[in-house]
């Protein structure tokens, strides 16, 4: 599985830049990451807000209602230090804070996060938060096909550079404009370094998913870059790039394990954390990361496991969201009735897919312009050929398109085999809802009876599809 990408650093920099970092290091380790509940305040003004609410969010989470000129004040008790997320509408932005800080800010909806100035405690931190996101984009690959398919000593190289390129911007940023918080220098050091392991470890996964005719040999020093990181503190979840590595790392450390004697994936990455992770909050975030991420992408691996999961959560808010989304979910489990799905073919006829009842049905949910669905399609095409004298098999394409001309073009210039209809209403569909689509490309299993089989059943690029639709096969 592909994951997001973040950017970027690395363990190896140049001598100077690595010796302050080193000299801020050892200076201020312990300075104090958690407090007693202070009164902190954060007011300002955000301009042309589509909303009248914004929210601060990290170990506690704050709320202040907007006037009519965006005005705001956010007070409340904070009990950590750290890099929390302001959101705002469908925006947001990162903010360094300790607790008992006074600090204000104002900037423009519309040109967030680059228009933001601040003042109080901790703007030059804040300002250089702004830059340090501006400059990632500036670093970001322009071809991500050609970045996670070099070879590994240059890819790696590659990382290192652009880790050079960090550091010396915020030696340079410092020069200017006065040097950091110390607590600040840890964390923003502990930031660009967790984005770094991200990146290192969607490495072979990237490889494979941009090369997938290649074979990927990793060095055995590969993994040497983990030794060095943190990866179980809950003082850490108070860094962004925390969260994102530590679940990463769980993916990395699971997927190629053959010692595990678990039949499901999400109770291999259970008992993983169980075994590896000791800090509270951060386990508990990890439970909740898991089963979450299984609901959506493993909904029958998801039940298999939950009682497991209620032993093992002892967060009451995250187990409780947990298992109301469980609930919700639960018409989908297999077994139950397949939600109707219908559409037209490209002669504009009616198509019902209860009307195929007898067949097991491998549903493929797509458009013309999603382009992970377009990636599937070589897969798809090689699945149907392997389950082609198969006459219990049948395979459909529905396109949630809201151009019918479009994926009437893409549909015969492609050749594509199989059933090929087109939604009704795109998005607004009702089997979109009844199968709780939050994105494409989705993939569904209707068994012979007209019963779900696998609700987000593998895509035809995963190793594990032919087993699946064999089961179902003989199910």
């Amino acid at each position: 599985m592909v994951h997001s990408i973040h950017w970027f650093r690395t363990t190896l920099v140049p001598s100077a830049v690595i010796m302050v970092v080193l000299s801020f290091l050892c200076s201020c380790r312990e300075h104090p990451r958690t407090y007693k509940p202070t009164t902190t305040v954060i007011s300002g003004q955000i301009t042309s807000a589509p909303v009248p609410v914004l929210t601060l969010e990290g170990m506690e989470t704050l709320k202040s209602a907007l006037d009519v000129k965006g005005k705001f004040s956010l007070s409340g008790e904070l009990t950590a230090a750290g890099i929390y997320t302001i959101r705002i509408g469908d925006r947001a932005f990162s903010i360094f804070v300790e607790p008992g800080d006074r600090l204000s800010l104002t900037g423009d909806y519309r040109t967030l996060p680059e228009s933001l100035v601040f003042k109080g405690d901790r703007a030059n931190e804040n300002k250089y938060l702004v830059e340090y996101e501006q400059l990632k984009q500036t670093l970001e690959p322009s071809d991500y096909g050609q970045y996670f398919t070099q070879p590994e000593e240059v890819f790696l190289d590659s990382v290192e550079n652009r880790t050079t390129r960090i550091y010396t911007h915020q030696q340079e940023y410092q020069k200017k404009n006065g040097t950091f918080d110390e607590l600040f220098e840890v964390i923003i050091s502990d930031e660009v370094a967790f984005e770094a392991g991200i990146i290192k470890m969607n490495y072979p996964d990237y490889y494979t998913y941009f090369a997938p005719d290649s074979v990927l040999q990793l060095s055995d020093t590969y993994e040497s870059f983990l030794q060095n990181l943190d990866t179980d503190s809950d003082e850490n979840l108070m860094i962004p790039s925390y969260k994102a590595f530590i679940s990463r790392y769980v993916d990395f450390r699971t997927q190629n394990d053959t010692t595990s004697t678990e039949p499901t994936m999400t109770g291999k990455k259970l008992k993983f954390i169980a075994r590896t992770f000791h800090a509270k909050q951060t386990s508990s975030y990890l439970y909740h990361q898991v089963m979450e991420e299984s609901l959506g992408s493993s909904l029958n691996d998801a039940a298999v496991c939950m009682e497991e999961y209620q032993k093992l959560q002892t967060d009451a808010k995250k187990l409780e969201e947990t298992n109301n989304r469980f609930a919700s979910l639960s018409h989908l489990l297999k077994g139950k009735p397949a939600p109707i799905i219908r559409g037209r073919n490209i002669k504009d006829g009616h198509i019902n897919l209860a009307d195929l009842k007898g067949q097991v049905i491998y549903v493929d949910i797509w458009a013309t312009w999603c382009g992970p669905c377009l990636h599937e399609l070589p897969s798809l095409e090689k699945l149907q050929r392997k389950f082609v004298s198969n006459p219990k098999i049948t395979f459909v394409s529905i396109s949630i398109d809201e151009d019918r001309k479009a994926w009437q073009k893409m549909v015969q210039d492609k050749g594509m085999k199989g059933i090929q209809i087109i939604a009704d209403n795109a998005w607004q569909s009702d089997f979109i809802a009844n199968y709780k689509v939050p994105g494409i490309p989705r993939f569904i299993i209707i068994d012979k009876n007209g019963s779900i089989f696998n609700a987000t059943a593998p895509r035809p690029s995963s190793p594990q599809i032919v087993k699946e639709l064999e089961a179902a096969l003989s199910f």
